[in-house]
């Protein structure tokens, strides 16, 4: 193979490379809206997580940082995949969940509440609310895009306390169907999927200011792993100014064409178990 041939998955500044089959805003992306990369503070992270996200009260702060810092490391040496930590990237832990059968009502009763209480103990002056167009409902609504590598994920977690890397801006400008496409043809390393509900939530629990920075705007978190029911409507998480809001919203901007915006991130998330 030549060195011209060599797909470049991820591009110097952590964002997926787009095909030409993909729905972007733009091939250059634009750097209005962005996260700042944030110090990386693994106590409050595992404190967060304890008290706000059920993760146990077992699990140490010295085993935690170390399993993070070796995802991190195979992540560096994995040429397909180092370019994500020159881009925005949060290490989080989730707690093993039993039952994963209504990710819909997951969403609603466990990790959008977890959330609220992480985000006004960091906030205690700032709102967050959840709203739902369309008359719509999360319970027994969302299944799971088949090509998100998602359910792998899900299937590690019954049985295991999971720690990862979360890349929120790894797919800046694609449109939701572009982000759910793009992974086909992503090499699958085993432990790698499209950001959900339950990694994203765990990474905003963990670090709940993570979009409220003063610097720049934030771009708004795709949960494109998770399929509404209605496949008009799409889930997100969003600052406005100061304050935090989930969207189950319409990503329509006609009857037969959907949105694509310079605003609107897909997640990357890489993983692995801790016990």
């Amino acid at each position: 193979m030549s060195l011209g041939a060599i797909m470049t998955y991820f591009n110097e500044e952590g964002r997926r490379t787009p095909s030409k089959n993909l729905r972007v805003f733009g091939a250059t992306p634009q750097k209005y809206y962005r996260i700042k990369q944030p110090e990386i503070n693994y106590a409050d992270i595992l404190s967060n997580s304890i008290q706000f996200g059920g993760v146990s009260s077992v699990v140490q702060l010295a085993e935690f940082e170390s399993a993070c810092i070796k995802l991190q490391g195979e992540i560096e040496i994995n040429p397909d995949f180092a370019n994500l930590l020159k881009g925005a990237h949060i290490p989080f832990i989730c707690k093993k969940v039993e039952s994963v059968d209504d990710l819909g009502g997951d969403l609603r009763d466990i990790e959008l509440p977890n959330f609220q209480k992480s985000f006004h103990s960091k906030f205690p002056d700032q709102h967050f609310k959840a709203i739902l167009q369309s008359n719509s409902e999360l319970p027994g609504s969302i299944k799971l895009d088949f090509r998100s590598r998602y359910d792998h994920f899900l299937e590690k977690i019954k049985n295991n306390t999971l720690i990862g890397w979360y890349f929120p801006q790894a797919l800046q400008e694609f449109d939701i169907e572009s982000q759910r496409q793009q992974m086909v043809d992503l090499p699958d390393v085993g432990n790698i999927c499209l950001s959900g509900g339950i990694d994203i939530l765990a990474a905003l629990i963990g670090s709940p200011d993570l979009l409220i920075n003063e610097d720049f705007y934030a771009p708004i978190l795709c949960l494109s792993a998770y399929v509404h029911s209605d496949p008009r409507l799409v889930l997100l998480m969003k600052s406005y100014g100061p304050h935090m809001e989930f969207w189950c919203m319409t990503q329509m901007l006609t009857k037969n064409i959907t949105q694509v915006s310079e605003q609107w991130a897909g997640g990357i998330t890489l993983y692995s178990v801790l016990y």
